[in-house]
């Protein structure tokens, strides 16, 4: 099945493999797929769906979930220079027998950093990572660019006629001189 919907709806696994709640969930777990919400609603990721898929499709043939290996596009990967395999054991090792010195090297180096570029996008965020920042901008005394206000609060600090400050949730906002070619804020704690 084709995944057009990313973030896709949990709730809507269910009438996609026409199986129970508690099933969904299952399955979840056996795959180690953690929802995310928006708003009220949990979702997961495209590419978690098609993991779904595969285990749905390994279920119908008569397998079982703790059997279940789902195949990776990294089980083998041409190098850059297109000479030789990388081949990846269940262990999660390189084989790099046929390769010189160098080219192992160089093959694992790039491995790895694709991996961790690859691990920097699949982090989950920390929803409160914004208020951290604030809250650290506030105490340090910091002046923070209209744009990095708005990147933080997610609008642009605007004062209102006669208004000395800008609120936002628990923050106020004082314009405090510039900040190259921007008006500058210094973050206030409202108590």
């Amino acid at each position: 099945m084709v995944v057009e919907i990313d973030p896709f709806p949990v709730a809507a696994l269910q009438d996609r493999y026409a199986i129970g709640k508690q099933a969904v969930y299952n399955r979840l777990e056996a795959l180690d797929i953690k929802p995310f919400k928006q708003g009220n609603k949990s979702y997961i990721h495209a590419t978690d769906v098609e993991l779904l898929d595969e285990l749905h499709q390994h279920i119908k043939d008569g397998g079982k979930m703790d059997n279940f290996k789902s195949p990776s596009p990294l089980d083998t990967m041409d190098t850059p220079t297109g000479q030789s395999d990388i081949t990846f054991s269940p262990l999660d090792r390189v084989d790099t027998s046929s390769l010189t010195t160098g080219q192992s090297e160089t093959a694992v180096g790039e491995l790895i950093a694709l991996v961790e570029a690859i691990a920097r996008h699949l982090k989950p965020s920390d929803p409160l990572q914004h208020l951290k920042a604030l809250e650290e901008a506030a105490k340090a005394g910091w002046i923070l660019s209209s744009t990095e206000v708005e990147e933080l609060i997610g609008c642009k600090p605007k004062l209102k006629e006669g208004e000395q400050q800008f609120v936002r949730g628990s923050f106020g906002f004082v314009k405090s001189g510039r900040v190259g070619n921007q008006s500058g804020w210094r973050v206030e704690r409202l108590d």
